[in-house]
C-alpha cells in the first residue's frame, strides 16, 4: 500500500493565513461596502502589496471585482451574485 504524501506543515499554515486574511477582506467589503486598497489596508492591517497581491488573486476567481474609482485608486466590491 502506498503512503499518503505529506503536506508540508509550512505550506499549510501559509495557505490557511491567506484563506484566513481573504476571508476578512470579503467580510469588510460585505460590511462596509466597495473599498479602496487604502481603505482595505487600514482597516484589515495588511500591507498594501500582499492585500494587492490577495486581490488580483480574488479577481481572478470571481470574489471581488473593480467596481470603479476613488481618489485615482481602484475600488473593489463584491460580484452580483455574492451579495
Amino acid at each position: 500500500m502506498s503512503e499518503k504524501p505529506r503536506i508540508d506543515p509550512k505550506k499549510t499554515k501559509e495557505m490557511q493565513e491567506r484563506t484566513k486574511e481573504r476571508n476578512l477582506i470579503i467580510q469588510e467589503i460585505k460590511s462596509r461596502g466597495p473599498l479602496t486598497i487604502e481603505e482595505l489596508s487600514k482597516t484589515v492591517k495588511i500591507e498594501k502589496s500582499r492585500l494587492l497581491r490577495h486581490l488580483i488573486t480574488m479577481r481572478q476567481f470571481g470574489k471581488v471585482q473593480t467596481v470603479g474609482e476613488r481618489d485615482d485608486q481602484f475600488v473593489y466590491g463584491l460580484p452580483k451574485e455574492s451579495t
